[in-house]
């Protein structure tokens, strides 16, 4: 699809949007779902172990930090118990820390300990969950945490810092524990992080706002009316969460409402649709060394994907997927929800043992620099796009409470559950409408 016929697409769409999406009002921020029209609109379209062990969040007596050099890294994290210092310096390790070492961070004024560093608290550079060369916040360079619940691999682990402040321990991000206590438009998101960062929150310096991706990380599927693991984190504000990742068209000029990439935390689908000028929430997060600008083009790792045998290898989060979807071949057809589970199980390919893939999983293959579609084309040649369509790909699971399923649509990457109807309020098919999907089989 060409860009002028894309961006034409996105603007019809724009027609039956709410104005807290389309236009540049600050009004809207709520989400009302299944079908809030204002937010899941499209625009169209590892544990590699590394040496930075440096502690996090030690606090007071002794610096006692929980990082350590991470399950993943050189070793099992240090050893120390907390350093004989009354007043420990390294409020906040100066790399990620790991995901579960038990030395301790900073160093008191009359010992130090094992465990790590004494903290700076300014932007560490890549620890244990990613290598250093990734060099991009809009890719997942760290395997992708699935909900607890869901019994996929990659179970999602979170340490309480004590701080306010919440380590992943599968991305080794650090996230701002609650939101921001009140609304505002982009500016005031950006604000907000900022004045953490200043006030060294936490114990540090370089809060941010969270890509898309990252965003996805902390996405809990499985739940209903609050989609964030709620013993890592406080019940969510029913509400548009703002990221710091925007819209291929906003970035190339083609569209200036100042698009950027939000999530509908009640349910947590994700939409390029929404105006830096509407109203949204944010949870700041930090770690993970340099990477893009909220107006940059994702940057993909080096060596991303190893392509072999009809498999595809993401180096960096570890998933193996299958080359060549549901969609090849002569008479291809759309399926079910319901039947992508024994697609994938019947799948013979190589000999393994296939699977569908949680929505988390699908959308780390979403590059953000491109669009129709919106993934690595020359890795992936014969992947489905387009909106009003039945172009999504399935995902693992239902959206809780409903027999609607979790799907994800490459035209730009959009995702959603086929809640939609036929007629919507503007006569047409609402933006999730679907009666079936592709599958692209994961293991």
């Amino acid at each position: 699809m060409n860009i002028s016929s894309k961006q034409g697409t996105f603007l019809l769409l724009c027609a039956g949007l709410a104005l807290s999406a389309c236009s540049s009002s600050s009004a809207g921020g709520s989400s009302t779902e299944p079908n809030n029209p204002s937010g899941g609109l499209s625009g169209g379209g590892d544990s590699a172990g590394g040496a930075n062990a440096a502690g996090s969040s030690g606090s007071g007596t002794g610096g006692s930090g929980t990082g350590g050099s991470g399950t993943a890294g050189s070793g099992t994290a240090g050893s120390g118990t907390a350093g004989s210092g009354t007043a420990g310096s390294g409020a906040a390790g100066a790399g990620n820390g790991g995901a579960g070492g038990s030395g301790a961070g900073g160093s008191g004024t009359a010992g130090s300990s094992a465990g790590g560093s004494a903290g700076s608290g300014a932007a560490g550079s890549p620890g244990t969950c990613q290598p250093a060369t990734c060099g991009t916040h809009k890719w997942a360079c760290w395997h992708m945490p699935n909900p607890a619940s869901s019994g996929l691999p990659n179970a999602a682990s979170y340490t309480d810092l004590g701080n306010g402040a919440v380590l992943d321990n599968l991305t080794c991000l650090t996230w701002e524990k609650a939101p921001s206590a009140t609304q505002g438009v982009w500016q005031t998101n950006v604000d907000h992080c900022t004045s953490l960062s200043t006030s060294n929150f936490a114990g540090f310096s370089d809060w941010r706002l969270p890509t898309r991706i990252e965003m996805t990380s902390i996405v809990d599927y499985t739940r209903k009316g609050d989609a964030v693991n709620t013993t890592a984190f406080p019940k969510e504000p029913s509400a548009y969460y703002r990221t710091g990742s925007d819209w291929y068209e906003t970035i190339t000029g083609q569209n200036t409402s100042g698009f950027s990439w939000i999530f509908g935390m009640s349910s947590g689908f994700t939409s390029n649709a929404y105006a830096k000028t509407s109203n949204a929430t944010v949870r700041c997060v930090r770690g993970n060394g340099t990477g893009e600008g909220q107006s940059d083009f994702a940057v993909a790792p080096p060596n991303q994907y190893t392509v072999a045998s009809g498999e595809v290898t993401d180096n960096y989060t570890g998933l193996i997927w299958q080359q060549v979807d549901s969609a090849a071949g002569a008479g291809a057809a759309v399926i079910p929800w319901a039947s992508a589970a024994g697609y994938c199980s019947s799948l013979a390919l190589n000999g393994h043992s296939w699977r569908v893939p949680s929505i988390n999983e699908l959308s780390t293959l979403v590059d953000e620099a491109h669009v129709g579609p919106g993934i690595n084309k020359t890795i992936f040649p014969n992947t489905k796009y387009g909106s009003y369509s039945n172009n999504w790909y399935w995902a693992n699971a239902e959206y809780s409470g409903s027999t609607n399923g979790w799907a994800i649509n490459f035209d730009d990457g959009f995702t959603g559950y086929n809640s939609g109807t036929a007629t919507g309020k503007n006569g047409g098919p609402e933006w999730n409408y679907f009666t079936g999907a592709w599958v692209r089989c994961v293991r």
